[in-house]
């Protein structure tokens, strides 16, 4: 008789386990189907944002006319590639893609190129007369006050630029580490930190980050410099703004 009822009790609590766990799952279901279309329409805008401030002005929507290149190395990552157009005509472009050996693992990068895969400036500041190149960091979980110093454009305020001009509010602030690639061309030799043996400037404590943000420059520049004539073709308004996976 007791080993009925303490048959009995196991069913009655496994049945009772297994519905709240359904309404959980159903709950938790409903909650990521809720926030799936405002988290998509944050990082659409972030990157929008991010495209403004390193493309020439534009008259299109960038982030819908885009094409996707494998990068030209051995890692073979996805490298998304938006064309800007003025009039009907591509004025610029931009490249994104990633690297994943940050200190804490991926760093997005969005990076504005010359036609001939060089990195463009978009400006200057006129009260310190330095270029600011086109390479925002979009994306990372570096270590603040460390990595994150080498990835972030942070506005600050100081006397010297309490008077700064309209154009120098629109330009992303400077970020010695993010400014070095403006006009820097891709060739065979990937680009490294002077630790690494390269030539490129570094913040000491983030030697990693530096390193990375090298790496993820490199890969996108040099993936349009490898498919230059495939992604600009696939980016003037003949190819009708659809997305296309352009084969290495």
């Amino acid at each position: 008789m007791n080993k009925l009822k303490n048959t009995e009790n196991i069913l009655i609590l496994g049945l009772f386990l297994g519905v709240i766990g359904s309404i959980a799952a159903l709950a938790l279901a409903y909650i990521a189907d809720l926030t799936k279309q405002p988290i998509t329409d944050m990082k659409t805008q972030a990157v929008n944002s991010a495209l403004r401030q390193v493309l020439p002005e534009f008259d299109n929507d960038p982030g819908q006319n885009r094409v996707v290149v494998k990068s030209a190395d051995k890692q073979g990552y996805d490298v998304i590639f938006y064309g800007a157009l003025r009039n009907k005509q591509l004025v610029g472009i931009a490249g994104q893609s990633v690297s994943l050996k940050g200190y804490s693992g991926k760093i997005q990068a969005i990076v504005g190129l010359k036609p001939d895969g060089t990195i463009r400036t978009v400006g200057t500041i006129n009260n310190t007369n330095k270029p600011i190149s086109a390479v925002l960091i979009t994306e990372h979980k570096e270590t603040p006050g460390l990595g994150a110093v080498v990835c972030d454009r942070v506005r600050k305020k100081t006397i010297f630029n309490m008077f700064k001009t309209a154009d120098d509010a629109n330009l992303p602030p400077p970020n010695p580490i993010l400014d070095q690639f403006a006009d820097l061309k891709p060739g065979k030799i990937p680009w490294k930190t002077v630790k690494e043996g390269g030539t490129l400037k570094y913040v000491t404590g983030a030697t990693i980050s530096s390193n990375a943000i090298a790496e993820v420059t490199y890969r996108i520049a040099n993936t349009f410099a490898s498919e230059r004539s495939k992604i600009i073709a696939a980016l003037t308004p003949a190819a009708n703004n659809v997305i296309k996976e352009v084969k290495p």
